[in-house]
């Protein structure tokens, strides 16, 4: 078993495809060809609680959607043993990725960090990282209750500094 701190959220399976054991997946990159480079997943419901499965084929599909990933991965060769993955999550450990480029972080790194407002005004954490087609938003618990989206743009964003594990965000009125 991988330890779930090197594990990075690739996408989730949506539904078996076909009678082999095919599955769609619906990715969760900014980059499916990712999944070209991969020799093995982790698929489960969270990092903590995968099992690993070595790749034979990845295809990748256009559809009105965008681009689903299709894999057929070993030991799944039939319809209802790829049911039995549906609805999970795919990951991959982070060292069989591609390096990341200066200023690049996972989304799944942003979750959890403190958000406060440019006026020093604690706002509540990062509990997701939706991904937009115009922009990505994140997803933030307010202390005082409920929930706030941000749009990650940097009119919005302040400073993001992961080290500290800390957002700075400058809302417009209303926002919040």
């Amino acid at each position: 078993m991988k330890s779930p701190e090197t594990l990075r959220e690739m996408g989730r399976i949506v539904r078996p495809h076909g009678l082999m054991g095919e599955l769609k997946v619906a990715p969760e990159t900014d980059d499916p060809e990712r999944f070209q480079l991969l020799k093995t997943i982790y698929v489960g419901a969270d990092e903590a609680s995968t099992s690993s499965f070595d790749i034979l084929s990845v295809r990748l599909q256009t559809s009105k959607y965008g681009i689903t990933v299709l894999l057929e991965l070993v030991g799944i060769t039939s319809r209802e043993a790829a049911e039995k993955l549906n609805k999970l999550r795919v990951f991959a450990d982070e060292q069989d990725l591609p390096p990341l480029e200066e200023g690049e972080f996972y989304f799944s790194e942003l979750v959890g960090l403190s958000v406060s407002t440019k006026e020093d005004s604690d706002l509540g954490t990062v509990i997701d990282v939706i991904e937009g087609k115009g922009q990505n938003i994140m997803l933030i618990r307010k202390q005082s209750g409920g929930e706030v989206m941000i749009p990650m743009v940097e009119e919005f964003i302040v400073e993001l500094d992961l080290k500290s594990r800390h957002v700075v965000i400058d809302p417009v009125e209303g926002l919040l």
